[in-house]
Formats: structure tokens, sequence, C-alpha cells
């Protein structure tokens, strides 16, 4: 298959654009007589005109070969074995081309290439042309290959035309596509919602019949995606691809149909989507353990007024309630348990904000959890316009102008 190919002076891709760390790759790789491109996302969103997040090298060396050319290197992964090339604050992912997914696994031995009982790739390193590996990448417009030998774009799946369309387009038959890895149906929501493009109608269709098969997905793989929803700076445009595909449910099934109950729940997940949004937008950082608080928050408001009804103490139940349920999610996505805790922390702290007098205030905000606590605080009482009294009194107190006057 003929690629199409954009000459230096036919598309925007300049190389002040492109880390130093990357290009010092790319020029390390094609100075020892390797083909090395830059791919992927990276490529896609340069040509979008947009800042990417890190950048991906694929060449046709194989990771035993660019360990021997890189000191700087470790390689990593059973299932995708990848090189990882550190430099000082940036690591480099550099993979070799990979083959299609072979018809007939036999071919190969186990610690090559393996599927599971489900049609899922468990191990994968069978490499290939860089047409083999345009043609085995999830999405068209993630296809995309900047050759840093002529400063050319190559294209193999259309990638450059559903740019141009505004189209997240399932390379291949999107039901063995989905089925090979079901973490691309969230990667499609992602995309789509990241970038304001259109899921291709047969894809979109694919991810509805197939959003079950998510559940055979690797939980902590699941976990890592999950972030990527959420802190890619366009969270509320990818919760509503979540929405549209009925992704939630299979993510989070006991919290969405908690949400589908009440248009008021939606609500505070839209308005904390919009937070993450703006804190995104100014650069500001989040850690994980916030991110869940702030998402399932009211959820876990829920199910601890729940506990407290059947006896529990205030501060038992607040705790029980977060244990409960990201424990129980963890079948799905796998929050590591130092999350778990922080989050805990983060609702089982809000009792505190009630107390305001002597001492009680300083020592609370002198300790490590208070400005996450805060910061869920002041969302749920301007979300639900309450406490206006008592966010007014920490408002204060943490501008250092003098408290005001605490609610009664």
């Amino acid at each position: 298959m003929e690629p199409t190919i954009l000459t230096r002076p036919e598309h925007n891709i300049s190389r002040r654009n492109i880390s130093s760390a990357t290009i010092k790759v790319l020029y390390h790789l094609k100075d020892e007589g390797f083909t090395a491109y830059l791919a992927g996302g990276g490529v896609r969103d340069l040509l979008l005109e947009r800042n990417p997040k890190d950048f991906d090298v694929v060449t046709d060396a194989t990771p035993e070969q660019i360990r021997k050319i890189f000191r700087n290197c470790r390689l990593i992964g059973r299932r995708f074995r990848l090189a990882h090339i550190i430099f000082r604050g940036e690591i480099i992912e550099t993979s070799t081309f990979r083959a299609p997914v072979p018809e007939d696994e036999t071919e190969y031995c186990e610690n090559t290439f393996r599927t599971g009982e489900e049609g899922m790739v468990m191990r994968d390193n069978v490499f290939g042309t860089p047409e083999q590996d345009a043609l085995r990448r999830d999405f068209t417009i993630n296809a995309l290959f900047y050759n840093i030998a002529d400063f050319s774009i190559i294209d193999y799946a259309g990638g450059l035309d559903d740019l141009a369309k505004k189209v997240v387009r399932v390379i291949g038959d999107p039901d063995k596509r989905f089925c090979e890895d079901p973490v691309r149906m969230i990667r499609a929501a992602r995309f789509a919602g990241t970038l304001g493009f259109d899921i291709e109608q047969t894809a979109y269709e694919s991810i509805c019949r197939n959003r079950d098969k998510l559940a055979l997905a690797s939980p902590s793989r699941m976990y890592e995606e999950v972030q990527k929803l959420f802190f890619c700076g366009h969270a509320k445009e990818v919760y509503a691809w979540l929405e549209k595909t009925d992704l939630l449910h299979p993510m989070f099934k006991d919290f969405s149909l908690w949400v589908d109950e009440d248009k008021m729940r939606h609500d505070w997940v839209i308005q904390t989507l919009e937070q993450m949004d703006r804190w995104r937008t100014a650069g500001l950082r989040v850690h994980p353990a916030l991110l869940f608080a702030l998402i399932f928050g009211e959820y876990h408001e829920f199910l601890a007024q729940q506990l407290i009804e059947a006896g529990r103490a205030p501060l038992d139940a607040a705790r029980e309630a977060v244990h409960n349920h990201l424990k129980g999610m963890c079948d799905n996505v796998r929050v590591p348990k130092q999350a778990i805790y922080q989050v805990s922390d983060i609702m089982s702290n809000q009792l505190r904000f009630t107390r305001t007098k002597g001492r009680r205030p300083q020592r609370f905000m002198q300790q490590k959890g208070f400005l996450d606590a805060f910061l869920y605080f002041k969302l749920s009482s301007k979300t639900h316009q309450r406490h206006e009294e008592l966010l007014d009194f920490w408002t204060d107190l943490r501008q250092q102008k003098g408290p005001s006057k605490p609610a009664s």
C-alpha cells in the first residue's frame, strides 16, 4: 500500500516544537542506520497545532538494539516490549515496528504472541514494517509518522483525511479491534471529547455493542486510563461521550446507576468536571485522590448517611463509605490503597469544618490533608449553596484576614 506523504513544505510541523530529548533519540537512531519516526499522538497534536503531552518514537531497531545504543535506556513491559530512554525530566518511549495480529497464533512462541479466551491480546512482540505498524494502531489519527530523515509526514491509514473531517475512526474492524483491547473504547471517547471530534458511526455502534467487554481490561490499566479521561483538560466533554456510549456503567456500575436516578446528582458530577478543567487550564496539578474524592464525593456522602442511619458514628460512616465503594470498584478500576486512604481522609475531614472554636481551626489548617479537604468543602458548599458562613470563616482564616463570625 502506497502511503500519502507530505513533504516538509506541505505541513506545519517544525523540529522547534518537538522536545530536544525526542530529537536526540530520533537522530541517534538515524545515525546508527535505523529508520526512526515520531509517531502517534505527538504527530496528531502537532498537526492540529496543539501542545503534545509527550512524544513517542518508533523504529526498526529491536528493543535489545535500542538498549545497546542508549546507555540511559531501560526495557519495560511483557505484553508490549518497550524501551524507555530516560533524560532529565523526560522519558521518551521507543517501540519497534509491530506486525499485524496473526490469524494463527500457533505460528509464534508464547513469549512472542498470546491471546486470552475472549480474543484480547495478552502478549504482542511480533515485529514488522512501518506500514504494518501503522495499520496495527488503534485509530487513523494516531497512525501518522514524522520522518526525521526528510521531515515528511507519512500516512498509511487515512489519518490526514480524518483529521480534516474531525473524525475518530478505528483502523480495521471495530468489533475485532475492541475485542483485542477493550480499553480502545475508552480512548475513542477521550479523543472525541478532547479534540472536539465525532466518533465514526461504525465505531460508535461497535462501542455500544461491546461496552461490557470493558470488564476484561486490566484494572490497573483502567486506573491509569481513568486519570487520563479526567485530567485531559476536557473532562466535561469526555464524560458526555462516556454517557453517549454508555461506557460509564461497566466502568463505575453502582455509582453510574445512582447518578441516573436524580438529575441533581448528575449536575454535581458536571460541576466537578468543570472545576477539574478550570484547574487544568490554570496549570494546576490535581492528584488522583482529590479527583476521586470530588467525582464520587456526593455518592460517598449518600452512602455515609445510610450508615449513620444504621447506627454508625459519623466519622466511621464517612471512612467506611469510601472504603466500601472504592475497594468494590477495584474489580474494574484498581484504585491504589494509598489513594483510597487519602480519599477517606478528605471525606472524614469534612466534619472538622464545623468545629470553629478555640485552637482547633489552626491545628486543622496545619495538617497535611487540609488543603484537599478544603477544596472539596469549598466546591461542595458552592454547588449546594450550603455552609456559606462556614465557608466564609475558613476562607478568611486561610487568607489570614481574621476569621468571620463562626456559624452557630
